[in-house]
């Protein structure tokens, strides 16, 4: 087979008329229209909104290739468009040879004999989007409705577009156009293997692999193959016979004993070798295609209770082992395709590794993610929640908008479903919960779930099943399986079954206590916003703006209350600085301790609660949000703390101070270790003037996979008096709890824990000494000490990367050593001097 790129740099220009101007391919209209200043950044001030003429317009794309006889002589000649954004019509030498109406599925369109001998012309001529959506929106029969965003550019949900690019509640609206993924030309004589599938069956005898196998078949090369398998030393032949078009074979190895892929923190990550060669009557190959696969068994377990009440089990299981999903919701890395690189996707998944995330779900309202993503995430051990792109919305359900649909499912599930990381298929994302929530007082709603139904149990459920039986497909997020209240209703809040979507602190303006009186089975989003930092912020709002309630930050804050939400509870947590930068610093650490709160709360409910997706872990563009990873990919306050309460043993307090007398604190450990794990718990009183008051330590124990209460303690009994006295009161009282596991230390497998701090009273009301910290640079590591207690210790560089632990309380003369993780080499004189260091008391 020959295969030539058509990659590279393109032409582009609106299509009535202009000066054509160098593009990218792969890439988008923005990123070029910035790239030849034709535009100003659209992430600066709010540049946004002067240019959304470029989605009201059509545009058109062109380049010039060169092919000779010897390509022209083969039995097919076809153009493999991997992904075009969005409506366009493709003509090679002024002939027409396809149009695309769908972002999300590939498109293989035949040459015929419109391929010349030397030089030839492609263009693509792009529709604007925003134009065909209106247009399909406007000639229904009914409105459909939709959430739509600040810039209001209606349609989208008429189009198989990412649903991002019309602006969101955490980014801009740049529905643009262009080549987003690789486009070549393909001339193959005989068989050309399309596509490979693969289920697993696990048995004592080791792992038989059933591969379906997906070919092209020209006309007149139909006839008889031998079909081969290769992977782990084990090879499988089979002779098949096929006819021209579109066919389809199978075959079966067993290979014994292979070693088995696991998420991160369970396991390793071995992968494969997976060849598949379809070869002549003489033993030529004629076709290779080779793929990376991990050994796993992967199931959702859903078992009812066994109450009568109707509850019912979520949970990962791979090898048999039972998964806690730890992790966070991944939107596109940026508004712009030109700005997305594999570097920034690697840094950004390592990051969550680095987190002890296994899990990471790809919400439905961007696109199915480029190959290096799912790529990565098997070689890191990240499960991925995969929705399908469908969001916050209803959907037409006419049999064309349908038809390009099942062909965007059937494409991405051949694609994606031989990565192992591929944990289960989802049909949308918050869909469901709009015909019971958001769209259900209108006259159309029982057409509203005639089209869901065509949609996603007619549409979607059907073609995920006949592509991949091996793996889940969940009807959309939230939901409780597609199950009916006795009102005729869909019931996607069920905390009792299915996976849960909760909302009430962050929408609503809940206390963070809120959180605790949730018991789901599955959390799959939930968050709490905070600022981007003051150096990422500065790139794109003018100093005179750096204001929460200035112009060009508030553009740069698409939830509508949200810069609000952030300051009122600020109030009743903290008191208000009177710096912007002390603002940021204490909403990232708010954010972080909004999701510190429900995740403990989560995670020591196990195995009743089996998952915990916050909401988000990365941005695409600069701006305040939702984030743990600000874009620029810099860590804020809550990736560090994810670290700490996603760590594979948990050290949590409950803190109880409602009863009589001075309170009680209960300890809790959970663990996610495949094995018992018992140790030294230590839990030690201070006052804030740095007195340690007492310390109480026993042995305890948690079996694997468990989590329990291992101490509860009277803190007037461990103090030895009532905290009415003069020596002691709530206000100046500090707790931290630590766990030492059994066979730490040097040359032993050490089990990562943190140590758990508790106060009695708001931050805002504890009177906090003013510490000493000192900063060390050792090569590399960084060395903090201090002379008193220290909240929120937060150590800052100029420098790219991220420390081992930030955001952190140390006691009085605690000495901490941190590695530094950069993103390129650092030196120490790189660190030296530029490491600054603060804590929460500085923002009195």
């Amino acid at each position: 087979m020959d295969t030539h790129s058509l990659n590279g740099t393109w032409q582009f220009r609106p299509t009535a008329d202009g000066e054509w101007r160098p593009g990218t391919v792969p890439g988008d209209v923005y990123s070029d229209l910035l790239a030849t200043d034709t535009i100003d950044d659209p992430y600066d001030e709010d540049n946004e909104l002067d240019v959304q003429w470029v989605g009201e317009t059509d545009w058109t794309y062109r380049r010039e290739f060169e092919v000779d006889d010897d390509f022209l002589a083969h039995d097919a000649l076809v153009l493999e468009c991997l992904g075009v954004d969005t409506v366009s019509e493709i003509s090679v030498n002024g002939t027409s040879v396809g149009e695309t109406t769908n972002m999300h599925r590939a498109y293989t369109f035949d040459l015929g004999d419109a391929l010349e001998a030397g030089e030839n012309r492609i263009s693509v001529r792009f529709r604007s989007p925003v134009e065909y959506g209106k247009e399909r929106m406007e000639a229904y029969p009914y409105e459909v409705p939709l959430i739509r965003y600040p810039v209001d550019q209606p349609g989208r949900n008429f189009i198989r577009k990412a649903q991002c690019h019309y602006g969101w509640d955490w980014g801009p609206c740049l529905p643009g156009v262009g080549l987003w993924r690789d486009i070549r030309v393909l001339g193959y004589s005989g068989p050309r293997i399309t596509h490979t599938t693969t289920e697993q069956t696990h048995h004592e005898d080791g792992v038989t692999l059933s591969v379906r196998v997906g070919a092209d078949v020209p006309a007149g090369s139909e006839g008889t193959y031998d079909l081969t398998a290769t992977v782990a030393d084990t090879t499988a032949h089979r002779e098949i016979s096929l006819e021209a078009g579109e066919a389809e074979a199978e075959i079966d190895l067993t290979v014994s004993d292979p070693e088995l892929w696991w998420p991160n923190g369970y396991g390793d990550q071995p992968l494969y070798d997976l060849d598949v060669t379809l070869s002549n009557g003489d033993g030529e190959a004629i076709h290779t295609e080779s793929d990376r696969i991990g050994f796993r068994d992967l199931n959702v377990v859903r078992e009812p209770d066994g109450d009568g009440e109707g509850g019912e089990s979520f949970a990962f299981e791979v090898n048999g082992e039972p998964i806690y999903a730890k992790g966070a919701n991944w939107i596109p890395i940026d508004a712009m395709r030109g700005n997305v690189t594999d570097e920034r996707v690697e840094e950004l998944l390592t990051s969550a590794t680095a987190a002890n995330m296994n899990t990471i779900r790809v919400w439905g309202g961007g696109y199915y993610e480029l190959d290096t993503f799912y790529e990565l995430c098997d070689e890191l051990g990240l499960l991925v929640w995969q929705d399908f792109m469908f969001s916050c919305a209803l959907y037409p359900a006419t049999d064309e908008f349908l038809e390009t649909v099942e062909a965007e499912v059937r494409y991405q599930v051949r694609r994606l479903a031989n990565h192992p990381s591929i944990a289960l298929w989802c049909g949308n994302n918050e869909n469901e919960m709009s015909l019971v929530n958001w769209f259900d007082d209108s006259e159309h709603i029982d057409e509203f779930y005639a089209d869901y139904e065509r949609l996603n149990d007619e549409t979607i459920a059907p073609a995920v099943e006949a592509e991949d039986p091996s793996r889940t497909f969940w009807p959309g997020s939230p939901s409780s399986g597609g199950l009916f209240t006795d009102d005729g209703e869909l019931n996607p809040h069920d905390q009792s079954r299915g996976d849960l979507h909760y909302w009430r602190v962050w929408h609503d303006g809940e206390p963070f206590e809120d959180y605790l009186s949730v018991e789901p089975r599955f959390v799959s989003e939930f968050g709490y916003q905070s600022f981007a930092s003051v150096d990422l912020l500065s790139e794109v709002v003018p100093d005179d703006q750096l204001n929460p309630t200035a112009p060009i930050m508030e553009h740069h804050q698409r939830h509508p209350d949200g810069n609000k939400n952030i300051l009122q509870r600020m109030a009743d947590h903290f008191r208000i600085p009177f710096s912007f930068d002390d603002l940021v610093y204490l909403s990232q650490i708010q954010q972080g301790l909004a999701m510190e709160v429900a995740i403990e709360h989560w995670r020591r409910l196990k195995p009743y609660c089996m998952g915990t997706l916050y909401w988000q872990l990365n941005d695409l563009w600069p701006c305040a949000s939702w984030s743990s990873i600000e874009y620029g990919d810099d860590w804020k306050a809550l990736q560090y703390m994810a670290r700490r309460f996603y760590a594979p043993v948990l050290v949590s307090t409950v803190v109880d101070d409602e009863g009589e007398g001075d309170g009680e604190i209960s300890v809790w450990l959970t663990s996610d270790r495949r094995e018992p794990t018992s140790g030294t718990l230590s839990i030690e009183f201070y006052s804030l003037e740095g007195e340690r008051l007492a310390v109480h330590v026993e042995s305890v124990a948690v079996e694997s996979h468990g989590s329990r209460s291992v101490a509860t303690l009277s803190v007037a009994d461990e103090l030895g008096l009532g905290l009415e006295g003069e020596d002691v009161s709530t206000e100046s009282l500090l707790v931290r709890s630590s766990f030492e596991a059994d066979g730490d230390g040097e040359g032993e497998d050490t089990v990562e824990t943190y140590p758990s701090f508790a106060f009695f009273e708001p931050y805002k009301h504890l009177e906090l000494p003013e510490p000493e910290l000192s900063v060390e640079v050792d090569g590399t590591d960084v060395v903090v000490e201090t002379t008193d207690v220290a909240l929120f210790v937060a150590l800052e560089t100029p420098v790219a990367g991220h420390f081992s632990d930030n955001y952190f309380h140390m006691v009085p003369g605690e000495r901490r050593r941190l590695s530094f993780e950069a993103t390129d080499a650092v030196t120490a004189d790189d660190l030296r001097g530029a490491v600054t260091v603060r804590n929460l008391r500085e923002t009195y």
